[in-house]
């Protein structure tokens, strides 16, 4: 039993003996990754935006137009700024001071009070959709407010009865529920996906440069001395270590996010649990792959990062699958960053239980068998190839 368990052992002490020699290395396995979680988290812990800066033109200067713009101060997505000028509020525009223009029209109170029509203009800077989507919407809101505030006045001033014109200023209404993120906070859509992601570019690193330079050092009969000659052994016992770090990592953000933050996994935790080790394991293999197939450190990092560290933008967080064209769809669901986000808007912030992410995870295990079987076949042939190590 001893001797068995020899080559293993062997070998995870080696790997072991090598990171603590190369504190970069270990740096990338511990505190670097958590470092950039941390980070990432702050960056959007405010959770909604609050406070983005708009221009606001009075032209008419009434009581009605003074109660509009302490509504639009009131609005906690809002800070209005006054300006004297179309020109000083186009220059603030232009210089990134505002996101926005709201045009007062003059003589608007006067036509509030005869019951005319009155357009407000709202002038946005299209560059920056995901600001002014949300001004927009809570412009538009306070605009509604004012809007029927002035027409139910119209219409108790010429006779309907209260409940009567609040009736007839909304004959039809619409009661919307936000379900699974009813605060509208990014933090569950944005920061949660990014740390994930990170982390998936962490763990196919970590597995590429720990074979990559095994052959890029021509260390590959030490490698497999250890592990007795057994290329599976030897490969399994490398990517233990990186296995083990950021399976801790990723429990930790299972922590920080439900227990410290507030989201907690709404469903099955089961789900959630064989989602993060498959996300992980199909990651070590994806990163043992390229480095097999490249056989060279350089070609297989530029693979990696052509390969991982635009997976977040197709990965249908800020724009839908459904909506892009065959071809990025089909790369997207080619990377296996995207079946676990999927897994977690599904199951850990909607609630759906193990049935529903059976496919996520089924997809995850065959990225991992497929990329590790891939990978092992061309790193068979390779080992046995010295002509091809020493590249870098």
């Amino acid at each position: 039993m001893a001797a068995a368990s020899s080559p293993w052992s062997a070998s995870l002490a080696r790997e072991w003996a090598r990171l603590r020699a190369d504190r970069w290395d270990l740096a990338m396995l511990v505190w670097i990754p958590l470092l950039l979680y941390v980070l990432t988290w702050w960056i959007f812990s405010a959770g909604i935006a609050r406070d983005l800066p708009m221009a606001v033109r009075d032209l008419d200067r009434s009581s009605q137009s003074r109660g509009l713009l302490r509504m639009l101060d009131q609005s906690p997505g809002l800070r209005p700024l006054p300006l004297a000028s179309d020109a000083a509020a186009l220059d603030a525009l232009r210089a990134g001071r505002v996101f926005g223009i709201l045009s007062i029209p003059e003589h608007m109170g006067e036509r509030l009070s005869r019951g005319e029509h009155v357009t407000l203009g709202w002038a946005y800077n299209a560059q920056y959709p995901s600001h002014t989507g949300a001004m927009t919407r809570d412009v538009r809101a306070v605009v509604a407010t004012l809007s029927a505030g002035a027409e139910l006045l119209g219409r108790v001033k010429r006779g309907s009865a209260g409940v009567q014109a609040m009736q007839q200023v909304e004959p039809v209404a619409i009661r919307p529920v936000g379900l699974f993120n009813e605060s509208g906070s990014i933090v569950p859509s944005l920061a949660l996906p990014a740390v994930w992601s990170l982390l998936h570019i962490f763990v196919a690193l970590a597995a590429l440069t720990a074979v990559g330079r095994e052959l890029r050092n021509a260390t590959v009969p030490e490698w497999l001395a250890a592990a007795g000659g057994r290329l599976g052994v030897a490969l399994l016992a490398k990517l233990a270590i990186p296995f083990g770090m950021f399976l801790a990592q990723a429990m930790l953000v299972n922590l920080a996010f439900g227990a410290l933050l507030g989201w907690p996994v709404l469903g099955s935790f089961l789900a959630m649990a064989l989602g993060t080790v498959l996300l992980v394991t199909s990651c070590l293999a994806l990163g043992a792959c390229l480095v097999a197939w490249s056989g060279s450190l350089r070609s297989a990092l530029s693979a990696c990062a052509f390969i991982t560290a635009p997976a977040f933008a197709f990965s249908g967080q800020g724009f839908p699958m459904r909506a892009m064209p065959p071809a990025a769809r089909a790369w997207a669901e080619a990377l296996p960053l995207t079946h676990f986000l999927g897994l977690v808007n599904n199951t850990w912030l909607g609630g759906a239980p193990l049935r529903y992410g059976l496919g996520a995870l089924c997809a995850l295990a065959l990225f991992t068998a497929g990329f590790g079987v891939a990978g092992y076949l061309r790193l068979r042939t390779r080992v046995r190839q010295p002509d091809s190590w020493g590249r870098a």
